[in-house]
């Protein structure tokens, strides 16, 4: 035989092991009757083993706990075991309180339950011994009587928390110094109580002087000594106080039309407020836990959130704007401040994020701008945009060895198209025109519309004035081509006047000045060819 797989217990070992066993076990059927009880049964009830099989659970219980047989009954159906405290009374009257542990069992398609009890008359002992020791907690405690509400005990700290002495308070009832409750509705709560053996609940006692106490009550209720209340009471002034600045907190966390974020001292996303999901899509449960750079839009470079993260260390706090995106994909801009939470060593605890979305105020300003910098017509920079990036373009040279070229360019024949077809036709001619000059100079350059017919190139970084030529030549080529308008054919030509910087003039006025006399040159000269000025003077 393997003496490693284990051997059946021979059933007389089974049992005289049920026999002798010092707990009481009861075996009942699944209709609830008593069908094998040990001696220990017998012992405990007081009860022979034959009078036991003639009984059922119910007649060894006391009356709570028998009300209680067939809610246990239907656990034991359900969970298959279950677990919980009794009363038995033995046969001389004497109550027993027991903690039974039950479990269905199953021999020959028949179900069982076999009920192991234990006496626990001992533990309940000092645990009315450990309640008598809560007279020397910090928490406030006093009994009081069951029949009229007389207060017959209270330690010093219930003392201390409502400012009578205990005589005093031996002289008083529960009405006293309940301020809550009426004293109709504290007789109704008694009565509840009574009923329900406990209650846990918030009231407020009347301190001597006369001021209200926040009270934490947990009252128990017991039959001795004719019925009384075993009350423990704590001040909890100083917590209502706080959850009252909590709820005023998160009632302008949730009610803020800005979004707020916060994170934990790794950055990940700990709580969220409306606002934040109405503004980037996000319920709460998709974001809790993960970093903020859900949002991120990668239109920020690296070094931007650089800068962000070396403030927020030094200043512990930040503010700025950004562009993020949304659930959806769509970029939203938003006005955004960081304020570090430190805890007392320093260390950081939270990260608050308060943002409101500004796309709409951003698209705004840009518009604004636009329109303050662009052609309406050409969508080229205007006069005022021009004269920016002239003036940048400048500042770069005057850091290098480079030149810069300004290009005036008149379009020959305009005023006759524009009062021969009509102004919008002339507009359409000079969005078309506008398309072919940039598409003779590169992304760096700038292609502006002064006003009317007339248009300026900045051609910068330049190492040699053949390229200038080149550009020029090849604007001339491209406006002398047909225009197509409304099935209309027409044709125009342009008259270019460049001045170089620093050979023509030494700054910006001068330098607009040598080019716009360089173009009237090449008017002079009847038109579709370009002049520098620094070739031209005196011409």
């Amino acid at each position: 035989m393997n003496p490693n797989l284990p051997t059946k217990v021979p059933a007389e070992i089974c049992k005289l092991a049920f026999d002798y066993a010092a707990d009481p076990i009861f075996v009942l059927d699944i209709a609830g009757n008593f069908i094998e009880v040990n001696q220990a049964a017998c012992d405990h009830t007081g009860y022979s083993r034959e009078q036991l099989l003639q009984m059922h659970p119910g007649d060894i219980d006391d009356p709570d706990s028998r009300a209680l047989i067939s809610g246990r009954f239907a656990q034991l159906k359900r969970d298959g075991v279950a677990t919980f405290e009794a009363v038995h009374i033995h046969r001389n009257g004497h109550r027993i309180p027991v903690e039974m542990h039950i479990r269905l069992i199953e021999r020959g398609g028949k179900h069982y339950t076999l009920n192991i009890c234990r006496d626990i008359s001992e533990r309940k002992l000092k645990e009315l011994e450990y309640q008598t020791l809560l007279q020397t907690i910090t928490d406030g405690f006093w009994v009081a009587s069951a029949q009229d509400a007389r207060i017959l005990d209270a330690n010093e700290a219930y003392c201390r928390m409502i400012g009578y002495s205990r005589d005093e308070l031996l002289s008083m009832h529960i009405f006293d110094v309940e301020a809550s409750e009426s004293p109709e509705e504290t007789a109704a709560h008694i009565r509840m109580i009574m009923e329900s053996k406990h209650d846990l609940f918030e009231t407020q006692h009347r301190h001597k002087q006369g001021h209200l106490i926040q009270i934490e009550a947990s009252v128990s209720y017991s039959e001795t000594r004719g019925g009384v209340f075993f009350a423990f009471a704590r001040d909890i002034s100083a917590r209502k106080r706080y959850e009252e600045e909590l709820a005023l907190a998160a009632s302008v966390f949730n009610a803020s039309s800005a979004s707020i974020l916060i994170t934990d001292a790794d950055n990940r996303i700990v709580s969220v407020n409306p606002a934040f999901t109405t503004i980037t899509g996000y319920e709460p449960h998709e974001v809790i836990g993960r970093m903020p750079n859900i949002l991120s839009s990668g239109t920020q470079p690296k070094a931007f959130y650089r800068d962000m993260w070396q403030n927020l260390k030094r200043d512990q706090h930040w503010h700025g704007e950004l562009w993020n995106r949304r659930k959806d994909g769509q970029l939203y801009a938003e006005q955004l401040t960081i304020n570090v939470i430190v805890n007392k060593d320093g260390s950081v605890h939270r990260h608050v994020a308060i943002f409101s979305d500004i796309t709409e105020k951003k698209h705004a300003e840009d518009l604004m701008w636009r329109q303050a910098n662009y052609d309406t017509v050409t969508n080229l920079p205007n006069r005022r945009l021009f004269l920016d990036r002239l003036d940048q373009e400048l500042k770069k040279c005057r850091r290098s060895t480079l030149f810069l070229a300004l290009l005036f360019i008149d379009l020959d024949h305009f005023k006759e198209i524009n009062d021969t077809h009509g102004h919008d036709v002339g507009d359409q001619l000079l969005v078309e025109a506008a398309r072919r000059l940039n598409s003779c100079v590169r992304s760096s350059d700038t292609v502006a519309r002064l006003g009317g017919d007339e248009f300026t190139v900045i051609l910068a970084e330049l190492t040699e004035t053949s390229k200038v030529e080149m550009v020029a030549d090849n604007i001339l080529d491209i406006l002398e081509r047909p225009f197509h308008i409304n099935d209309v054919s027409m044709q125009i030509s342009g008259s270019i006047g460049i001045a170089l910087y620093p050979s023509d003039a030494s700054d910006a006025n001068e330098l607009i000045t040598q080019a716009d006399n360089a173009m009237y040159t090449a008017k002079r000269r009847g038109r579709n060819c370009c002049c520098f000025y620094s070739c031209n003077l005196g011409k």
